[in-house]
């Protein structure tokens, strides 16, 4: 552009025409626009060809608006008027926009005094009030998400920590109520005047590093009572555009129940283990699949011959000479599956004082669980019955040589009663032969007890023989049922045999079995007149029982029934005598052969005894 710096007039045009403010000017009381430059008309929306126009027909848009009004009353008052960041409705682009403006509207008057125009002098600030919109807007977002945050949060203002904002779940950590808000913290939470968190606070506000607290004890008021209580909680400094620290936001969660609950836990523990090591027997706690030794108290490491230098190391290393032994792999199993294990009378090679000697132990491995319902350890709870089973072989030698030398003289006896039987009745004395062939059947109750005697001594040893062959099962049964229908007029035995089986077994030991199954049967059924005899074959198994109607057996002793020198208990005991190692020989001898026993009974109602053997 061009210009004549002589020209005055022509100067002031231009500097209007080019300056980056809008500037307009606008006669008469019609506010006929006169001069318009480049800045206003863009800001407008318009070209020139609006000069010379009313300015409400130039700018429709302003109808409504309070603009004109607001002219009209500098033009009519002669004050001028001035506004900051007002909002204006402009055509711009042919859409209806919204822009702010710092402007000022300034009277002019002519050489008599009188007001002939209006100066309009304006800033555009849309953007600076847009910018100053969006930072509401985020504060606005920002005090809505502490407000609405899942966890406790807040923001503490200045040096003095002004409460500024603090939302429900910060309010109820604190025991307060929004009363707080605006106070200085320690106004609002007096309490911790001589806690560490002011220092906390200071520190990050000086330095502008975050502080990290965890599981940390806070005395806080609630309810009028100071309680202990524990936070996880972080203090973040806040900071303004010029990096500046400005304030620090507090985000906390309080812990204070798993805190109180581990600590709990902690204190079951340690009670828990306190009374392990109490335990009148030996106990003891291991973890790990390496089953680590974690605690053994002063009875299980008696029995061990170590002292407490194995705690913490795993029990092979601890316990070299079970290597070999069952105990290892049992303690790995019971940790893998979660099935507790249970032995009775379980011999173990011990080196103590520096030799190596046999015990047996009572003991059980319970496996116990953490809240996932994993195995975490393996509780060991032990018995030395050593002492019990050296007496119980002691005894059991004793039955075997006694068992062995009353043999002989009641063999002898015995022949000789039969003997004097057949003399006395040859003599024609029937009563006498009557008494001494009492005489015999009580020989032969006698030489019935020793032999049941003598099994037993040999099922303790382990010295029980078996020969087996394969035999008819079904004709076994029918044979040893006919024999012992000859000694009873009271009882029908019916058989029902439907196995069609060849066994592979000790013939002899299997129909000592079914021998005493059909006998125990007759004298537990006194008031009954019938017992059947059953053979199947089910599930691979070849299944045997006898049934009777008699006294039957309660739930309580069903268990037991197997059991060594068990016996009918109470006034029942001298009505059916015994020494209660029958079914107990039995039992053995099934086992023995690869089967199984079991007895189904309910009390006054009879008793069904079964075993089954494998085809």
């Amino acid at each position: 552009m061009q210009i004549d710096l002589n020209d005055n007039a022509a100067l002031f045009n231009s500097l209007i025409e080019e300056s980056p403010m809008p500037i307009s000017l606008y006669v008469g009381e019609n506010m006929v626009i006169k001069i318009a430059n480049k800045a206003i008309l863009n800001a407008w929306g318009k070209d020139a060809s609006v000069i010379g126009k009313e300015l409400s027909q130039a700018l429709p848009e302003l109808e409504g608006q309070p603009f004109l009004q607001i002219l009209k009353n500098v033009f009519q008052t002669g004050v001028a008027y001035e506004a900051k960041e007002d909002k204006v409705e402009l055509i711009n682009d042919g859409v209806l926009k919204t822009f702010y403006f710092d402007f000022t509207y300034k009277p002019l008057r002519d050489l008599n005094g009188n007001i002939c125009a209006i100066l309009n002098n304006a800033t555009n600030v849309t953007e600076l009030v847009n910018a100053r919109f969006k930072i509401k807007e985020s504060e606005e977002l920002f005090k809505k998400m502490i407000l609405d945050a899942p966890v406790a949060i807040g923001i503490l203002r200045g040096k003095d920590f002004i409460i500024e904002q603090a939302n429900a779940d910060l309010l109820k950590v604190w025991g307060k109520t929004s009363q707080v808000i605006g106070l200085k913290l320690i106004d609002g939470l007096p309490e911790i005047i001589d806690q560490p968190f002011p220092d906390l606070l200071k520190e990050v506000y000086e330095t502008g590093k975050p502080h990290y607290g965890y599981e940390t004890l806070a005395t806080l008021e609630r309810n009028g009572v100071l309680k202990d209580c524990f936070f996880n909680f972080v203090y973040d400094p806040i900071r303004d555009a010029n990096n500046k620290v400005t304030g620090i936001m507090v985000v906390a969660n309080e812990i204070t129940g798993q805190v109180t609950a581990r600590n709990e836990v902690a204190k079951s523990e340690e009670r828990f283990r306190n009374l392990l090591l109490d335990a009148p027997m030996a106990t003891g706690l291991y973890e790990g699949e390496d089953i680590i030794i974690s605690l053994a108290n002063d009875e299980l490491l008696k029995f061990w011959g170590k002292d407490k230098n194995v705690i913490g190391k795993p029990m092979l290393k601890a316990i070299p000479e079970l290597e070999g032994q069952p105990f290892i792999g049992l303690l790995k199993d019971v940790y893998r599956t979660g099935i507790p294990y249970h032995a009775d009378q379980q011999a173990a090679d011990l080196v103590v004082d520096g030799k190596l000697q046999t015990f047996w132990f009572n003991f059980t491995y319970k496996p116990l669980f953490n809240a996932e319902g994993e195995v975490y350890a393996i509780l060991h709870a032990a018995m030395d019955v050593t002492k019990q089973v050296q007496l119980q072989k002691q005894k059991d030698e004793f039955l075997g040589i006694a068992s062995h030398e009353l043999k002989t003289p009641v063999t002898s006896i015995k022949a000789y009663a039969q003997v004097l039987e057949r003399i006395i009745r040859s003599e024609g004395d029937e009563k006498k032969a009557s008494m001494v062939s009492k005489m015999d059947l009580q020989l032969n109750r006698l030489t019935s007890l020793i032999g049941d005697l003598l099994d037993v001594t040999k099922i303790q040893s382990g010295k029980m023989t078996f020969n087996p062959v394969k035999f008819d099962f079904d004709l076994t049964i029918a044979d040893l049922v006919e024999d012992i229908q000859h000694t009873t007029s009271k009882h029908t035995i019916d058989i029902d045999l439907q196995s069609n089986a060849i066994v592979f077994a000790d013939k002899e030991r299997i129909g000592q079995v079914i021998i005493n199954l059909l006998s125990n049967a007759i004298k537990y059924s006194t008031d009954a007149n019938r017992i059947d005899v059953k053979s199947y074959v089910q599930d691979s198994e070849i299944i045997f029982n006898v049934r009777d109607y008699g006294i039957g057996i309660s739930k309580e002793s069903q268990r037991l029934v197997f059991d060594q020198f068990y016996r009918v208990g109470g006034s029942m005991q001298h009505t059916y005598p015994g020494l209660g190692l029958g079914l107990y020989i039995s039992a053995e001898i099934i086992k023995n052969e690869g089967g199984r026993i079991w007895v189904e009974s309910e009390e006054g109602k009879g008793a069904t005894f079964y075993f089954a053997l494998k085809m």
